[in-house]
């Protein structure tokens, strides 16, 4: 079975060690038997922003899976870079509901759902730390 808990703490653990995150704060966290959610603002280190919330709850099979996620990032000059979720707002796109919101109003399918340590390495890659 997943282990909400240890997620979170692995979530908390990448932000701590990416050398793209200044800091962050941690805005909401809660952890029920089959259910969970976490809310996130991190600054990074070249004055932009990653925010990023995800709820899980229990699949048909018990053990909790990602429901709803959201990973906003922006520039130091509160411009969108990206943003990832799955909100139902785009069903006529290839792999609706998962999709990215880029700069200039762009929105393309996404075929893999992100999670934080792939947002991570896309951030870090942008700003040159990999």
């Amino acid at each position: 079975m997943l282990d909400l808990v240890a997620l979170f703490d692995e979530y908390e653990h990448l932000l701590l060690v990416s050398p793209a995150v200044a800091r962050f704060s941690l805005l909401k966290w809660r952890v029920l038997e089959r259910e969970g959610y976490i809310r996130v603002r991190a600054e990074l280190a070249d004055g932009g922003l990653l925010e990023f919330s995800e709820f899980w709850a229990g699949a048909a099979n018990g053990d909790p899976a990602r429901q709803e996620y959201a990973y906003h990032w922006q520039n130091a000059k509160e411009q969108l870079v990206c943003r990832w979720d799955n909100v139902n707002h785009h069903p006529h796109l290839p792999f609706a509901p998962h999709h990215a919101h880029l700069t200039n109003d762009q929105v393309e399918g996404v075929a893999d759902p992100p999670d934080l340590a792939a947002v991570l390495r896309e951030i870090e890659g942008q700003l040159g730390y990999t």
